[in-house]
């Protein structure tokens, strides 16, 4: 199951990468702030695998990667992947110096004298280093995370050792629908899981934007539901006929291995019954799992009543209601946690 990549978990990721070596630091910073893919930054391979002989045989690149003499005053010439045009695209100038700084006295040739196997490993390792996943990060996942940042990039990743993001010292207002949806997806990512929401395209509003600080200047950028959330699509867990009800859960915390562990319905103005029905649903398919109905306080009284019929009844220990100021003061606590362990360097 694809798994996206946040905007802080990949500052986290350069900044890992950055402290060992610029190199993987810049090829990490090309690939997630302008969505170049590991072949065009490094070139591809000079020999092919033959599976039938069981050895490798010589062949020429079908990319060159980037190179020295290709780079310009606010550019780079880029060779594009599966035949599409060669272009120049436009580097910030803090990338253009750092990658001047790195090429040092090389007049020609490439840019990366690194494979793309190396690539992946090195991804995986920083990745596992910034504490955001073990085992199958692919550097794919940073193309991706462009394809969903696509606006708002370059400049957000620029100078990562120094950037920072910023969050409201004072408690976030909920007061709607989408606004509780933000709060519930950044808690899960804050805790580690990966976050669903069946409303991705929401705009959730400008206290749920990325705040990024950059010697002393700060940029607000746009965030959607889809934005924040770590997952696009459902894992694979159950028949279809249930991921399909699934899918309609307003946000879901998912473990490691791809089953929900958390779900929650946000009721801001609507029937509390069917949140309930929908997490019924999938009750038996999750035995493990928690429903949660998230609404105003006022609503306490209705979730009482219908969770004290049939069918809920059946499982009255699994569901649990909490009023919006729950979630605050939870979202809140949870990011001056966060806050304290990146300083204290955990």
């Amino acid at each position: 199951m694809p798994r996206n990549l946040t905007l802080d978990e990949v500052k986290r990721i350069l900044g890992e990468a950055q402290k060992v070596s610029l190199r993987d630091a810049l090829v990490f910073r090309i690939m997630a702030g302008y969505g170049l893919s590991v072949g065009e930054i490094v070139g591809t391979p000079a020999r092919q695998w033959d599976r039938q002989n069981k050895k490798w045989f010589p062949r020429e690149p079908s990319l060159e990667g980037l190179q020295i003499q290709d780079l310009t005053e606010d550019g780079i010439l880029v060779r594009r992947k599966m035949g599409r045009p060669t272009q120049t695209v436009p580097l910030n100038l803090e990338l253009l110096r750092e990658l001047r700084e790195f090429i040092c006295k090389r007049t020609k040739g490439k840019i990366f004298e690194i494979s793309e196997s190396r690539v992946e490993q090195l991804a995986r390792e920083h990745a596992q280093r910034a504490g955001i996943i073990e085992g199958n990060f692919r550097p794919q996942m940073f193309i991706d995370f462009y394809a969903r940042h696509e606006g708002i990039l370059p400049d957000a990743l620029s100078q990562v050792s120094v950037a920072k993001t910023e969050r409201k010292t004072m408690p976030v207002t909920i007061n709607a629908h989408a606004m509780a949806q933000a709060a519930l997806l950044e808690l899960g990512n804050i805790l580690g899981y990966d976050t669903y929401t069946s409303d991705p395209r929401k705009d959730p509003g400008k206290q749920f934007y990325e705040v990024v600080e950059v010697e002393g200047k700060k940029t607000a950028y746009p965030r959607t539901l889809g934005q924040i959330a770590t997952l696009e699509e459902v894992p694979d867990f159950a028949p279809k006929r249930i991921l399909d009800s699934v899918k309609k859960i307003d946000v879901i915390w998912f473990d490691k291995d791809g089953f929900p562990t958390f779900c929650f319905e946000v009721e801001h103005t609507t029937n509390v019954r069917e949140g309930l029905l929908r997490q019924f649903q999938i009750s038996r398919h999750v035995p493990n799992a928690r429903f949660f109905i998230v609404a105003p306080e006022e609503q306490r009284g209705k979730f009482e009543k219908e969770v004290a019929t049939y069918p809920f009844k059946q499982l009255q220990n699994r569901y649990v209601f909490k009023a919006y100021e729950d979630l605050v003061e939870f979202y809140d606590e949870a990011w001056r946690f966060h806050d304290l362990k990146s300083k204290f360097q955990l």
